[in-house]
């Protein structure tokens, strides 16, 4: 029997559009496999690794590099966040956790790697739904890491910084800087102290040496913080441990089946790995510390930690802040800048010359 032309047009364009579903389908899962298992996006919003890394920089995260996480939350709307779009809604849902497992990578992490992470002291959230934060890693498990008067000394040596980091100079002038100034050295961060003609800025040794030669300048002075000073802000909050940004440690960064010394002193320093991330309970009675109801003098830790800092050392919130990275919370290297928008008068619009800058 004949079809009728109008029929046959009906059926072909039908056809047509299963076909365009079914490629369209198959094109969102190898996108989808390679983000969970390859590559994801991620875009830097602050300034606290600068000048490596620029606010409006979106960088390639290289997950084979130590391995892709397995996802541990199954359910959820890929590709928007944590939140469904224009509503206050969570677009996941923690019906379904899988224990944590990473495959086999093309490398391990090492000193002055880019990591980006799930930040760990996010509460309430499962660790690959936690905030994605970037920082560069400076200790390693098992490493013993010690900061005295800002140099990083990993297991007694001291590693040398990176240009790009940055630290609090005060600036003293002989008049007024303008904004021409800030623009001639490439100065984005800091301003006006309370004393006139005297400026705090967040500047690298590099751009300090440059400053100190010009006419208008009296003095260029790097800020420390006096050692011994009490900072209980910073890790691990606690008045036993007079930590700072400038002087902190010596503190030995757990290791997978390491086996570290336990008193009423030191569990300050690995309460919160020991609890949070091992998974355990810890109480202290009568000056006796017990893990799991029973007397405890030394903890054997089951995974990875890492050491973790930003390039603006003085003027950023790291592991002197909030402690040690686990392993579990890592997604992967940052590899490459593929795109870059500067959103600010000074640098607006496509960064031309950081496209495709390997990182």
């Amino acid at each position: 029997m004949k079809i009728p032309l109008r029929k046959r047009k009906n059926i072909n364009l039908k056809n047509r559009k299963h076909e365009w579903l079914k490629a369209l389908f198959i094109a969102f899962l190898i996108l989808l496999f390679f983000r969970v298992f390859a590559f994801q996006s991620f875009t830097i919003d602050n300034s606290t690794m600068e000048s490596a890394l620029l606010p409006g920089d979106f960088i390639l995260v290289n997950k084979l590099s130590y391995g892709a996480r397995m996802p541990i939350t199954l359910l959820g709307i890929p590709f928007v966040g944590n939140k469904i779009p224009f509503t206050k809604s969570r677009s996941y849902s923690e019906l379904i956790q899988l224990p944590f497992m990473r495959f086999p990578g093309f490398g391990k992490i090492s000193h002055n790697d880019l990591i980006v992470f799930n930040y760990p002291l996010d509460k309430e959230k499962p660790i690959d739904k936690k905030t994605e934060m970037l920082k560069r890693c400076v200790g390693l498990p098992g490493d013993t890491l010690t900061i005295i008067d800002k140099k990083i000394f990993v297991n007694g040596s001291c590693i040398t910084n990176s240009d790009n980091c940055k630290y609090h100079y005060r600036i003293l002038s002989y008049k007024k800087l303008d904004k021409t100034f800030l623009e001639k050295y490439n100065i984005n961060e800091g301003g006006f102290s309370s004393e006139e003609n005297t400026y705090d800025f967040f500047i690298t040794k590099q751009q300090s040496a440059q400053i100190r030669l010009d006419s208008i300048i009296e003095s260029v002075n790097l800020m420390k913080v006096r050692k011994g000073k009490e900072n209980t802000p910073f890790f691990p909050q606690s008045k036993n441990y007079k930590w700072s940004l400038d002087y902190f440690g010596p503190v030995i960064i757990p290791s997978s089946g390491q086996t570290i010394r336990m008193d009423n002193k030191s569990i300050a320093i690995y309460k919160t790995v020991i609890e949070k991330y091992e998974n355990n309970r810890v109480e202290i009675k009568h000056d006796t510390l017990y893990i799991n109801d029973t007397i405890a003098k030394s903890f054997t830790f089951k995974l990875n930690y890492y050491f973790v800092m930003d390039d603006n050392r003085d003027n950023g919130k790291d592991s002197r802040y909030w402690g040690f990275l686990p392993e579990n919370h890592i997604i992967g290297k940052a590899s490459m800048i593929w795109f870059s928008l500067g959103k600010s008068e000074k640098s607006s619009g496509i960064r031309w010359s950081r496209l495709f800058k390997l990182i």
